[in-house]
């Protein structure tokens, strides 16, 4: 069974920051960074949208291992906001992820098909949390 959607979100936009536990003069403060998107804002949301997150010098996962992803003590935090055409009104939602429940390695597999039957796009959202692994190379 296919449902079709019959509301567009416009003017998407997302912000993510990562709380992390560090030591800091013999003490464990919570430091809270900025992550830089590959793209921040969409005009409009008609499909899925994955969040990319470009992990180079700049980011606060540099030089992380699996290891560190597994045992850090810290959050990613994550504020969505978009317009819904449908209600004439602005939608937010807010969640947050701890960082050991990041899968290294993983990579979302897609989740829109053509559909045979019509000349449209099936969004298929059981796909929502399949993956495939990836090989990463990590820093030395």
């Amino acid at each position: 069974m296919h449902l079709t959607k019959n509301t567009i979100l416009s003017d998407a936009e997302i912000k993510i920051s990562v709380a992390i536990n560090i030591e800091e003069d013999g003490k464990m403060i919570t430091r809270f960074f900025p992550l830089d998107l590959d793209v921040e804002k969409v005009n409009a949301l008609t499909l899925n949208w994955t969040i990319v997150h470009i992990i180079n010098e700049n980011s606060p996962f540099y030089k992380f291992t699996p290891l560190d992803f597994a045992n850090v003590q810290g959050e990613i935090l994550v504020f969505l906001k978009a317009f819904d055409d449908m209600f004439s009104n602005t939608v937010v939602s807010r969640t947050s992820y701890r960082i050991n429940e990041i899968i290294v390695g993983a990579k979302f597999v897609p989740m829109y098909y053509p559909s045979t039957a019509t000349s449209s796009t099936v969004l298929d959202l059981t796909k929502l949390n399949e993956y495939a692994v990836v090989e990463i190379n990590f820093p030395q």
